[in-house]
């Protein structure tokens, strides 16, 4: 438990969160998973990058 923190529990959706905040001069650190490929959900491994999400999040909030 973080005070002031908010949990999000869809990676993709807490990256595209984190990103819509940022200010100018701000800096994100996604942390913990960037170099794998997949993302565990219950008994399965489903695809996920968070390259590929960090990106979009960036291109579409940064116009």
């Amino acid at each position: 438990e973080a005070p002031g923190a908010t949990e999000i529990g869809d990676r993709a959706e807490a990256i595209r969160t984190a990103v819509r905040g940022l200010g100018p001069g701000d800096v994100l650190v996604v942390a913990g998973k960037g170099h794998e490929t997949g993302q565990i959900v219950g008994d399965r491994v489903l695809p996920f990058s968070d390259h590929a999400v960090l990106r979009a999040a960036i291109d579409e909030f940064s116009r």
